[in-house]
């Protein structure tokens, strides 16, 4: 019987001595995943931020072509203005020169 408990008892240890180790293991793999998962956030974040910066770069410069596109449309309605005038008195302005000479 004494013999039977030893055994037991041995197998016991041994048993508990392996479960720790697969504990450890466990343990080990999971922070390692937790660090690995911290850094890819990390980096993702990151690139967010950077991402987030070249979207306003672009929304400024989207701004400020839209203000030149808008001076040059108000150009090029002041040209076809002047451009009409020119073309509704031409008559009229040759007429007046040929008398002048």
């Amino acid at each position: 019987v004494i013999e039977d408990a030893e055994l037991a008892e041995k197998e016991l240890s041994v048993d508990e001595q392996n479960d720790q180790q697969d504990y450890s293991e466990f343990v080990q793999v999971t922070t390692n995943t937790i660090e690995k998962d911290r850094a890819l956030v990390a980096e993702k974040q990151q690139l967010m931020a950077t991402t987030e910066g070249e979207k306003s770069e672009t929304e400024a410069a989207q701004l400020a072509n839209g203000e030149e596109l808008a001076k040059l449309r108000d150009l090029l309605k002041a040209h076809h203005v002047e451009c009409d005038w020119l073309i509704q008195y031409f008559d009229v302005r040759q007429k007046s020169r040929q008398e002048e000479m």
